[in-house]
């Protein structure tokens, strides 16, 4: 189907600032998640905040063509709300969230998610606890989506986007898909929070044709490789 996938991406992390416009393989982080979504998606825009610590990222879409809108920095929910009300976005019937530190996010888990994605659905994700952190997105219906009063939204619900339309079951109607075999890897982490997930990443990506499946099977092989952020702790609210 078609969709539009927004990637969320700031300068301003506290456990590794700039991450997203580190350099990783021939490009950066950031590129590196948009060559990914476009494999799946009809338009790719990233979406940032008016902070001025942000500029470098809208300065680095604009050289590199990539659709970039700017809203607030603590209200995500907005943020979202601001690309899918903006001129230039593609009006489809769903859009998918993606975030910035996930340079292995996977066009083939993205594919078996769109799959899923039926009439009668608002939100599809995949079963988390089967899956390495780092790799999946979540799909969002946008009528439900824009549905949402933002007055009527919690300060968690503000910054991880999605939370009404997966705990808010007598409204919104939900699922959980179980991933591709060759993804069910939960003990792998794929993200990028911390400088050892950068280390390892960094390392991953001297394979010109790393992705996910090819990086788990590479972590699985070398134990050396995946103990280098074995000891990161994920404090973020997984959907």
């Amino acid at each position: 189907m078609e969709l539009v996938s927004i990637i969320q991406a700031r300068m301003s992390s506290s456990r590794l600032p700039g991450k997203v416009l580190l350099p990783l393989g021939t490009v950066t982080v950031l590129d590196q998640v948009v060559r990914r979504a476009e494999q799946f998606s009809a338009q790719v825009v990233v979406c940032t905040s008016v902070d001025s610590e942000d500029d470098p990222i809208a300065a680095h879409c604009a050289s590199h063509g990539v659709l970039c809108v700017r809203g607030s920095l603590d209200n995500v929910f907005q943020r979202y709300r601001d690309v899918l009300l903006h001129d230039d976005v593609l009006e489809t019937s769903w859009f998918a969230r993606v975030t910035a530190d996930s340079p292995l996010v996977s066009p083939t888990l993205a594919r078996t998610l769109c799959v899923e994605a039926v009439q009668g659905l608002d939100y599809v994700a995949v079963q988390y606890d089967r899956t390495p952190l780092g790799v999946a997105v979540e799909l969002i219906r946008r009528s439900a989506f824009l549905s949402i009063d933002p007055e009527t939204l919690d300060r968690p619900e503000r910054e991880h986007v999605t939370v009404r339309l997966y705990e808010d079951s007598a409204r919104y109607q939900s699922v959980r898909v179980v991933p591709p075999v060759e993804l069910q890897a939960p003990e792998c982490r794929l993200t990028l929070d911390y400088s050892e997930d950068y280390e390892l990443l960094q390392q991953l990506f001297a394979d010109d044709n790393v992705s996910a499946v090819r990086a788990i099977a590479r972590m699985r092989s070398e134990p050396d490789l995946a103990a280098i952020n074995a000891t990161c702790v994920q404090n973020k609210v997984r959907p």
